[in-house]
């Protein structure tokens, strides 16, 4: 067997331990943007949080290098949802740096995996206000990609129209836009944006040879809106979501993230 065929089936296996095997679908709940925002609302006793969110069992879960660092015996248990790490740092939006748009890796793929990763997500950005800034996001990803390749760990791109020469409201073709340009870089996946129509979302999925998720957004605080914009996502042909705020905002860390899990496969039995 040579390297290139093993380290590839490496990857399909990790890849395929992301989704539930009797829906192929995959709840992850992503727990980064701290890493952004700092001390948030139901994130202040970081382990505490993350420790919640383990208990409900989600597919996986996206944290910080240092998240993982301090709170990686929550996960060594046969069963444990698997680990996601986030090595970049996008500092666009409401996280610029002095007003400017920046984009920085802050681990490689073999920092995160010694860590304990079994996948890692980085962004590729649509519409930087420099398009220099966009051609390194660009060369950054298939640098990265490659690396992935050679260690056998998945790497999940968050394609997204978040520069700031984009327009506020979602451009369904914008997305599939990006979306397909990860994909071509080397994405294993593909975290982005929901429109919020399901003719859109089968469009962007049927021209991206790699499963699809969706993001979140901003915190609904409707029960009854987020369950409808997962079921229309889903039917739409979105492989699952990755949900940060919308998963782990609540009193209820633990059930809130049940009963979108329960959303996202279908209640137990």
């Amino acid at each position: 067997m040579t390297r290139s065929t093993h380290d590839k089936g490496a990857c399909a296996l990790r890849v395929g331990r992301l989704f539930r095997r009797e829906t192929g679908l995959s709840c992850m709940v992503a727990f980064d943007r701290t890493l952004l925002a700092g001390p948030m609302e139901r994130a202040i006793d970081a382990r505490r949080t993350v420790e919640s969110i383990v208990a409900a069992r989600p597919e996986a879960v996206l944290l910080s290098p240092g998240l993982l660092k301090r709170c990686g015996d929550l996960f060594a248990f046969r069963g444990a949802p698997a680990v996601v790490v986030r090595i970049d740092y996008p500092m666009v939006g409401d996280f610029t740096l002095g007003g400017a748009e920046q984009h920085r890796l802050i681990a490689t793929p073999a920092e995160a995996q010694a860590l304990g990763a079994d996948a890692v997500v980085m962004c590729l950005i649509s519409g930087y206000d420099d398009p220099r800034l966009e051609a390194d996001n660009v060369e950054a990803v298939a640098r990265t990609a490659r690396q992935c390749e050679a260690l056998g760990l998945p790497l999940i791109v968050e394609a997204v129209v978040w520069g700031a020469r984009e327009s506020v409201e979602l451009d369904a073709g914008r997305i599939a836009r990006v979306s397909r340009i990860a994909a071509e870089l080397g994405a294993d996946l593909i975290k982005t944006q929901f429109t919020g129509c399901r003719e859109q979302m089968r469009a962007l999925v049927e021209s991206v040879p790699v499963p699809v998720l969706v993001l979140g957004g901003a915190a609904m605080n409707d029960a009854a809106a987020l369950e409808r914009f997962t079921r229309e996502a889903l039917e739409g042909g979105a492989r699952g979501v990755i949900f940060g705020r919308n998963a782990w905002q609540r009193e209820a860390v633990t059930l809130g993230i049940e009963q979108l899990i329960d959303i996202v496969h279908g209640p137990g039995p």
